[in-house]
């Protein structure tokens, strides 16, 4: 595939020293959003992350490398996310884990959307549907409670009533 201009746009700003997301958002990106899907789109295409190679390669042979460190120290430096050997990078033995990493917001990352869609997520782990009851247990069940409480009490549940209102 051919790469676009934006997409080298963001593959100089990358191979530049520049992070993901604000080269994302140099490159013609228009909110927080849509660069952040660019970025992730852009980690899957390797027609691209071959030409942010080849970019750093000039560079690096060139010599621009240190010039264009200086001139961009307020910028964080790039960091490659899907490294298998990158130190930082957690690793989560089950989808509990990283589900609820994800919905406590370990590292700060996830929007309150994706913390929401985690919470939803994360759910059939830890709380159990209850089963349907049948038509004979339902029915028991509202006498049971209509029994307890209401108009139509019992005489024992109401001596209860009465008792608490005599103590008090």
């Amino acid at each position: 595939m051919t790469i676009t201009q934006k997409q080298k746009a963001y593959a100089k700003h990358v191979a530049s020293g520049m992070d993901f997301h604000t080269a994302a958002l140099k490159a013609g990106c228009k909110n927080h959003e849509s660069a952040r899907k660019f970025v992730a789109d852009m980690a899957k295409r390797e027609n691209v992350q071959a030409h942010i190679a080849e970019l750093k390669k000039v560079q690096n042979a060139l010599g621009q490398d240190s010039q264009n460190n200086q001139n961009s120290q307020d910028e964080p430096t790039a960091t490659v996310l899907n490294a298998p050997d990158a130190p930082n990078t957690p690793k989560y033995e089950t989808p509990l884990g990283f589900l609820t990493a994800v919905f406590n917001n370990a590292d700060g990352l996830y929007t309150p959307k994706e913390r929401i869609n985690a919470a939803i997520a994360l759910l059939p782990y830890t709380e159990h549907k209850l089963a349907q009851t049948g038509k004979k247990e339902d029915e028991l069940d509202n006498a049971k409670n209509k029994s307890e409480n209401g108009r139509f009490a019992t005489l024992s549940n109401q001596a209860d009533m009465f008792g608490s209102e005599l103590l008090q």
